[in-house]
């Protein structure tokens, strides 16, 4: 058997360059967007971690005031 080669024309290789730089122009967007959605997540890690250090100083504050209700309610009944 005989194998025939076509020839692509000009245009075809042109659209097939094309197709490959938007292939590269993808995967640019693609790691702009994981990079800000990294940025994005590390920005809502902050801010749950300062959430959480002022709910755990809440926390704190209250158990200090309840302990020291306890102590006056202590100290007044003797």
């Amino acid at each position: 058997m005989e194998q025939k080669h076509q020839e692509v024309p000009a245009s075809s290789a042109r659209v097939n360059r094309r197709a490959s730089e938007k292939g590269r122009e993808n995967d640019e967007t693609r790691v702009t967007r994981k990079r800000l959605d990294m940025d994005a997540n590390a920005d809502i890690n902050e801010l749950a971690d300062a959430f959480i250090r002022n709910f755990r100083n809440q926390l704190r504050i209250q158990r200090e005031e309840s302990f020291k209700r306890f102590q006056e309610m202590i100290s007044r009944g003797v």
